[in-house]
């Protein structure tokens, strides 16, 4: 079977919401069976702590149809909503 593929990228502004990503959603996408295979970190100055900036993510599914499922879980759909992220993140499925 084809694996499936999140190639995704967000701008995250705040360090609340970098951490809630890192708490909530790398936790969560494991459950699913999301493995993440390579990550870019890009802030935007070089503080010690995070002030905003790009976070790209490739993360590896058992197939298409995992990553699929996985994005338009009611977890993931409700966690972009209630961050404000729906035109902040990009994310494309490949498999």
């Amino acid at each position: 079977m084809t694996k499936g593929y999140w190639v995704k990228q967000a701008s995250i502004e705040s360090t609340e919401l970098f951490l809630d990503y890192i708490q909530s959603v790398v936790p969560w996408l494991l459950s699913v069976g999301g493995i993440i295979i390579a990550k870019d970190i890009k802030q935007n100055t070089d503080l010690n702590h995070w002030d905003g900036g790009q976070l790209g993510v490739i993360v590896e599914f058992e197939s298409r149809d995992a990553a699929e499922k996985a994005f338009y879980s009611d977890v993931f759909q409700e966690f972009i909503e209630m961050n404000g992220l729906e035109t902040k993140l990009s994310l494309s499925i490949f498999g």
